[in-house]
């Protein structure tokens, strides 16, 4: 059997946790040299395809996995920029132009401003079998640290080539322990496949809950229709997530011109409660 026959059951992906996630997306990943190295630090780009276990109800990539993939690459990119130390996600915020997507989406990303403390880089997906249309634009910040005795070391320009297809056709709901169910509050189990090279949730899952809590909480305010999907997110990481369960509670707080604002306290419950992320994500019918 070859990786592109369908399978009946899913496959387990590598639980590698540099790359279980970055897999399961399939995200392509090339980093682009300034021409002179006193120019700056590198850009980076990438490709991400279409599986349809990944669309939303519009159509599209859904914006939590968009999210992934652009916390994934710019992550990548801002961590290079700084090396020998490497970044932490402290926000990501998305706008997106167009939920519908032809597919595969291209990913630039260039690096606004690289400091002692912090990183900000600027993100942009373009639809290339829609002639690199515009999709979403994206600024992430990162918090530069010390990696410790985590060994960080590239073979560089780096290039990191899609993953084949394979057989976890779950949906990113599913594959990130997120628990069924609608309302304002959505749990999410913290297994252990889920964690990064550090031992803490990895942050791609926080976007895909965050995403997640927000359609569930529109869908049950009752005013809307059952069908929707988030165009704009601004995601604040405050604390690791290390225990699980992790929670997000939702509130609608009002809706104007077809679209719901919701926002969204993200909290570890198995850490008292610790409030780790906190979240504004608008959710339009479709």
């Amino acid at each position: 059997m070859t990786v592109d026959e369908p399978l009946d059951e899913p496959v387990d992906l590598p639980l590698d946790p540099r790359a279980h996630v970055n897999a399961y997306f399939r995200v392509e990943r090339w980093e682009v040299p300034p021409a002179d190295p006193e120019d700056g630090p590198s850009a980076m780009s990438g490709r991400a395809p279409l599986d349809d276990h990944l669309r939303s109800p519009a159509g599209g990539l859904r914006t939590g996995a968009l999210n992934t993939v652009f916390d994934s690459l710019g992550g990548l990119m801002s961590g290079l920029a700084v090396q020998p130390g490497w970044i932490v996600t402290t926000s990501l915020m998305t706008t997106v132009a167009r939920l519908s997507h032809t597919g595969p989406l291209r990913i630039d990303g260039r690096i606004l401003r690289r400091g002692r403390n912090a990183v900000v880089a600027a993100l942009d997906a373009v639809d290339e079998g829609e002639g690199d249309r515009p999709v979403a634009a994206a600024l992430l910040t990162s918090a530069v640290l010390d990696p410790g005795a985590m060994r960080l070391e590239f073979e560089r320009p780096l290039v990191m080539p899609m993953p084949p297809p394979h057989g976890d056709r779950r949906p990113p709901e599913e594959f990130f322990c997120i628990q069924p169910g609608e309302g304002p509050v959505t749990r999410l189990d913290l297994e252990d496949r889920l964690r990064n090279p550090w031992g803490i949730l990895h942050g791609g899952a926080l976007a895909v809950l965050a995403d997640e809590a927000a359609c569930r909480a529109v869908r049950a305010d009752g005013s809307g229709r059952r069908q929707v999907a988030a165009p704009d997110s601004v995601l604040h990481y405050l604390q690791p997530a290390r225990r699980g369960p992790v929670e997000a509670r939702a509130e609608v707080v009002g809706r104007r011109n077809g679209r719901a604002l919701v926002r969204i306290g993200i909290h570890d419950v198995g850490a008292d409660g610790r409030r780790i992320m906190l979240a504004s994500v608008s959710v339009t019918d479709v």
